[in-house]
């Protein structure tokens, strides 16, 4: 279960998220040299100890039940197993190497349970911390009402769990209609090119196992920015990918670029949200923040963007290893900028910058339908192999990565 979908579980939890948002994902190295395992009120609390910033994913497993993390670009310096011994809930510790640079750590354990995790800063003697809490699913925050004497038998409460789903990938095309965009010295409209690698990217979305794609516009017309992240939100998204083609003065620039929000935009975009009242049932899953504090509003707000642009650089670093396969990269790292329609603070969002129409060469190769296939093809490599380590809850696609 990922930090979004715990604050829509759990609203007024505040948790605590540190993560490197400047530096670009797979330049993280980290080394893991300590795990402590003790109790707090009553449940198995674990502590992995680290000597630098570093990405992360948690989640569940059933029959039999684990609880697995995953490190990026990370390796340990102790044997993480000779530090454990049977603990309660915790049968067994099992770590390996994954995906080639990163760390798996894989907990055995007796029974179902939901896991809370959160990060923490160096602070004293300690450095970076990943801790995590195992609360059985009878655990509750508050103490159960004493039931009347005359009450002889409780009938449980069944819940449903709720159907499973395609994942919804919204595909914008930038620009169109009165807004060309950039134009090429051959004449060339990035509006047109944008829409064509969109489609071709709608296309090839279609076709795999779980994904609903979407396009913000399918014709030449116009969108306000707002208008996309509204139809964006409309659609349930659970993921942005905004489509660009670059221009500058320096007509030798080249290379495709990809975008995550900045933590100016963020900031900016939070406070936007805290001051329009009518939006808040937007956030949070629907739950009602409109009694709640502004500091209780504000602090929600800033966790649910900071989990949002971690997956959206995530997001941006598969996208990105995959456009280098098969075209020239302008920077090899996800860049971080305050665009408009990377605002939304609960869709993971990227904007992909497929070239530049000001390089004569570039443009050439953007305007030919073959290259525009290319594209989109790279486009979807990225995001179906993101989606497949990190699928949404809910979804046939998380059902099928439990398997």
């Amino acid at each position: 279960m990922n930090l979004r979908t715990q604050l829509k579980k759990y609203p007024l939890l505040v948790i605590v998220i540190l993560s490197t948002l400047a530096l670009p994902i797979f330049a993280l190295s980290s080394k893991i040299t300590g795990l402590q395992i003790t109790t707090v009120h009553d449940h198995p609390h674990i502590t992995f100890q680290l000597t630098a910033p570093f990405t992360y994913h948690v989640f569940t497993l059933s029959s039999p039940s684990r609880l697995v993390v995953d490190f990026d670009q990370v390796r340990t310096t102790t044997h993480l197993e000779r530090n454990f011994s049977k603990y309660n809930l915790i049968e067994n510790i099992r770590s390996a190497l994954h995906h080639q640079h990163g760390l798996r750590v894989v907990f055995d354990l007796k029974r179902d349970f939901n896991p809370k995790y959160f990060t923490l800063k160096p602070q004293g003697k300690y450095k970076y911390r990943l801790v995590i809490d195992l609360l059985s699913p009878a655990q509750k925050a508050t103490t159960p009402k004493k039931i009347p004497e005359k009450t002889t038998t409780l009938t449980p409460v069944k819940f449903k769990p709720k159907p499973l789903r395609n994942v919804v990938v919204v595909i914008d095309p930038g620009h169109g209609g009165k807004d060309p965009g950039a134009t090429g010295s051959l004449g060339t409209h990035e509006k047109a090119v944008v829409l064509a690698i969109g489609k071709d990217l709608y296309n090839l979305l279609k076709k795999q196992y779980g994904i609903d794609p979407r396009l913000t516009r399918s014709g030449d017309y116009f969108v306000p920015l707002r208008g996309r992240l509204q139809l964006a939100r409309k659609g349930i998204a659970d993921m942005f990918v905004a489509i660009h083609a670059d221009a500058y003065r320096d007509r030798f620039a080249e290379g495709s670029s990809v975008f995550a929000l900045s933590e100016r935009g963020a900031t900016s975009e939070a406070a936007r949200w805290l001051a329009q009242k009518e939006n808040y049932s937007e956030l949070m899953g629907g739950v009602d923040l409109s009694d709640k504090s502004y500091m209780l509003r504000s602090v929600l707000i800033d966790l649910y963007q900071t989990a949002t642009i971690r997956d959206s650089l995530q997001l941006g670093h598969y996208v990105l290893m995959a456009l280098g396969h098969i075209t020239q990269l302008h920077h090899n790292f996800v860049e971080q900028a305050p665009f408009v329609v990377l605002k939304s603070p609960d869709i993971p969002s990227i904007l992909v910058e497929t070239g530049f129409i000001s390089n004569q060469s570039e443009e050439r190769k953007l305007r030919s339908a073959w290259y525009q296939q290319k594209i989109a093809h790279a486009l979807m490599i990225g995001i179906v192999d993101y989606l497949n380590h990190y699928p949404p809850p809910n979804t046939f696609l998380a059902k099928q990565k439990e398997r």
